[in-house]
This record gives structure tokens, sequence and C-alpha cells, in this order.
């Protein structure tokens, strides 16, 4: 275990007497945890057990496992305010990048999960508010994300449905046009079947906006080009 940890802080450059340097680290962190005990009144410890060490601490107290609660909520619902509601207050936990500060490999595959986790999310929110009849909500919102993360394909799907949803079918088109063309030049194959379907519906004017409650799909984190769509 604590092999392993020095593995995941370090990578495969550690310093000399790696040991003693995680112990100070060690020693540290206690003491802003008891800081933030003192504080909030919320027992938090971290201890050696099993090789290792464990923090134990309340899941409530620790973002992405509030936002994680919050979601698994949210598809327990059967009403879509409430459902948009409880997806909200979830989104509203991310401030920032994940881990910004930390360097390394294993920090910046746990970064890109969490990237995705929140994508998920937001292609879920998206669905919960175009049932609602909300359209200009989901633009305004994911214009960003498209330009962020411009081969996530169900966040750029959702602004597809927003746009035809809103009656503007013909910036929808030119939005799968621009996608497409990233994705082909990207990886060399055409979008993924979902997106296509999407797409074929925006130009028969078939776009049926009502999907099953809970729906969610994988997205792929990325970053590239910058795009923008006006609310």
């Amino acid at each position: 275990m604590l092999d392993a940890l020095v593995a995941r802080v370090w990578d495969d450059s550690p310093p000399s007497e790696v040991r003693n340097v995680l112990y100070t680290y060690v020693t540290r962190l206690r003491r802003i945890l008891e800081g933030v005990e003192r504080r909030s009144g919320e027992k938090i410890e971290l201890r050696r057990q099993s090789g290792g060490y464990l923090l134990d601490v309340e899941p409530d107290l620790v973002d992405l496992h509030r936002f994680e609660i919050l979601m698994a909520r949210s598809r327990r619902v059967g009403d879509d305010e409430e459902r948009a509601r409880l997806q909200r207050q979830a989104l509203s936990l991310w401030r920032g990048t994940p881990l910004a500060d930390l360097r390394g490999g294993w920090f910046g595959r746990v970064r890109e999960w969490i990237e995705r986790r929140r994508l998920e999310a937001l292609s879920e929110w998206a669905g919960t508010e175009l049932r609602l009849g909300r359209p200009l909500t989901v633009i305004e919102e994911f214009g960003r994300v498209v330009t962020e993360q411009p081969f996530a394909e169900p966040i750029i799907e959702q602004l597809l449905l927003a746009l035809s949803s809103a009656g503007r079918p013909m910036e929808a088109l030119e939005l799968y046009a621009a996608a497409r063309r990233r994705i082909v030049d990207a990886i060399g194959a055409e979008p993924g079947p979902s997106l296509r379907r999407t797409h074929e519906a925006i130009l028969r004017e078939e776009v049926d906006l009502v999907r099953p409650a809970g729906t969610h799909q994988r997205v792929p984190a990325g970053r590239g080009e910058d795009f923008s769509v006006s609310p």
C-alpha cells in the first residue's frame, strides 16, 4: 500500500528517503485535518491501516460523494422538476478543475474520470430541462461546454436537441457539421449512432425530446477548438 501511494504521488521519480518524506506529509496532513475538524465539528481521521492509510470522513463532507448521492437521488424521483432541482444542486458543487494543483499520471487519470462524471451529469440535466420545455437554459450552458469538450457526443447531441426545440434547426445542423468534421479529423471515424440518429431526426423534423427518466450516457472527455452558441 505504501509503495502504491509513493507511485501515485511521485510516479517513477520519488525523492531520496521517500518514506521519510511521505511520513512528513502525512503528519502535516493530520494537522490540517485536525484544524478542519475543530472548525467544522465533524470527525475526520487519517489513520494507518493495512499497510497504508485510511481517511475516515462522512461522505457528505466530500463534494464528489455529495455529487454522486444527489445524482443517484435524482434518478429515483418521478417528477422532472424535482429531478432538475437535484441535478442542479449536484452540478453546483463543481468549482474549477478537480485536483488542479496535483501533478502525475495517477492524478491525471482521476481528474479525467471525475470530469467524465460531470459531463454525464450535465447530459442528464439537459435531458430533464428539455422534457420540461426549457431549451434556452440548455443552449446557454452547453455552448460553453461544447467549446471545452468538443468530442463529448452526448453533450453535442443534447445541444442539437435544444437548438431544434428552440426553433433553430439550421444552427443545430451547422453544429452537427462542425462536430462531425472535428470527430472525423481526430479519429478517422463517423460520430456514434445516437448522435447520427438525432441529426437525421432533425433533418426529417422528427425530433422526440421525451426520453426515459434517468437516461444517461458515458461521455468521453477532451478539449479542442472554440465553438460557441449564443442563447
